[in-house]
């Protein structure tokens, strides 16, 4: 049996799918203490051809606080709109952002 096991990333990179493909089982491992400057709650996104980093606000995020315990704060708005904004003329838009809506 392989298992896998890896900490939560916001808009994880294909490497991440592919472990998951690769694996029997697969563990989100989320009850761990929170990394503070991880990629967790932030990624990079393309924005005028130039790399952007976009973050989804937390509540409480602290090394000191489990990643299951950390909420999600307000600003999952403005996350949309950069979204939308960079990415509303490519191929499977529409399909793609209502599922991210849907899960932020």
């Amino acid at each position: 049996m392989r298992l896998a096991i890896m900490q939560p990333y916001l808009f994880p990179y294909v490497g991440y799918f592919q472990l998951i493909h690769a694996a029997d089982a697969f563990v989100v491992y989320d009850d761990v203490n929170f990394i503070k400057g991880g990629w967790i709650n932030r990624n990079f996104i393309l924005a005028q051809r130039q790399k952007s980093r976009i973050t989804l606000q937390l509540l409480g995020a602290s090394p000191n606080v489990l990643i299951n315990q950390v909420m999600v704060g307000n600003n999952k708005q403005k996350l949309l709109k950069s979204i939308q904004q960079n990415y509303s003329k490519a191929p499977h838009y529409a399909s793609v952002y209502s599922l991210i809506e849907e899960i932020i």
